[in-house]
Order: structure tokens, then C-alpha cells, then sequence
């Protein structure tokens, strides 16, 4: 029995049909590592967020160049052990002695609303500074810290009491306490405006 012609360009259009349909997502994956699979943390501050121990929106937070407090939201991933942060170090930048700070398994550590630590160096309102946190399990991770006034949502910052030695010279800042501008509109942080 013979086919058709119609049938056999049916049949041959309905093969081509399959393979596209099959061939399509093969095709449409150019490749890996797409941007919109990656973490992107589009914000001030600095992150590190691979590896066991996390550091979010690290900042330093400054009433005078100088001198100021050093913030940051510090989290240990649920399946690692706890650990404790035990030191900060910069180019340009001194942290003062504070005790270590407990950091949970699964657990964060908020040093904006429970005390961050003083530091003091060659830094102004608008730098970035590298600085090393240091943590007990042996971890050392670097992050650019903004330093920020301490205006606005950061007049609240706490800073935790020194452990140094009774009678240690602690430094000062070197600068002209900073001046908080507001809004010349009428507005101010406090009231929202009319």
C-alpha cells in the first residue's frame, strides 16, 4: 500500500515538531552560573555569606573622623558549630578589647541594638575599610565596612563597655564631632514633616 504525499508531510512535520519540542530546553540552556542563580545583595555595608559564618551589613559608625563603633549582624550557619568572634583587625584600623562574642549554631548576633565594638583609625564618614574579623573556630573573614555617621538611623548605636586595663590610654578622635544635617523642607527624622 502506498502513502500519501499529504501523509508523509504530516508525518515528517510531526517529527520536526517532536524534535524542537524535545531539542527546546536543551537549546535554551546556553550555560551555568546564570546571575539570577548567584546571591546578589544589592545594599551599603559588607557581606560575606558563603561559607559556615556569616558577616551582614558591616558598617562603622562614626560621631568624629577617627574614632567609632563597629556594627554588624553576625550569623553561623544551622549544621556548623557554634563559635565566637575574638578579634578585629584593619589597615588604619584598632579595635578596643572586648570580651568574645557567642554566635549560636543557627543563631545571629545583632552588634546594632546589643553593642558593637570601638574602634579607632585613619577613617572618615564616606571611606571603606577592609577589616579581618576573627573567629574561634579559626575562621578570618574580610569584609569593606562603610563607615557612617552617626545620624539618623544610626544615632542609636550601642557601643560595648571596653575590657582594657584600668588606666590604658584610650584613643581619641581626631577630628570635629560631625554635625547631623536635616532636611530643609520642614521635615526631620523624628516628626515626618507636616
Amino acid at each position: 500500500m502506498m502513502t500519501s504525499p499529504r501523509r508523509l508531510r504530516n508525518k515528517r512535520a510531526l517529527a520536526v515538531a517532536g524534535l524542537v519540542a524535545v531539542a527546546a530546553p536543551i537549546l535554551s540552556s546556553c550555560g551555568f552560573d546564570y546571575a539570577t542563580d548567584r546571591p546578589n545583595v544589592i545594599a551599603d555595608g559588607g557581606y560575606h555569606i558563603t561559607g559556615d559564618v556569616h558577616v551582614l551589613a558591616a558598617r562603622i559608625v562614626t560621631p568624629a573622623k577617627g574614632s567609632g563603633t563597629f556594627v554588624a549582624t553576625l550569623t553561623v550557619d544551622p549544621h556548623a558549630d557554634s563559635t565566637q568572634l575574638t578579634g578585629i583587625t584593619g589597615d588604619g584600623v584598632t579595635a578596643g578589647q572586648f570580651s568574645p562574642i557567642d554566635i549560636q549554631s543557627n543563631g545571629m548576633v545583632n552588634l546594632f541594638t546589643q553593642g558593637g565594638i570601638p574602634v579607632t583609625g585613619s577613617f572618615e564618614a564616606g571611606d571603606s575599610v577592609p577589616v579581618t574579623l576573627t573567629f574561634a573556630n579559626g575562621d578570618s573573614i574580610e569584609v569593606n565596612s562603610v563607615v557612617v555617621k552617626q545620624c539618623y538611623e544610626y544615632a542609636d548605636v550601642k557601643t560595648l563597655p571596653s575590657t582594657g586595663k584600668k588606666g590604658q590610654a584610650q584613643a581619641q578622635p581626631t577630628g570635629e564631632p560631625y554635625t547631623c544635617e536635616y532636611p530643609t523642607s520642614g521635615a526631620s527624622p523624628t516628626t515626618g514633616g507636616e
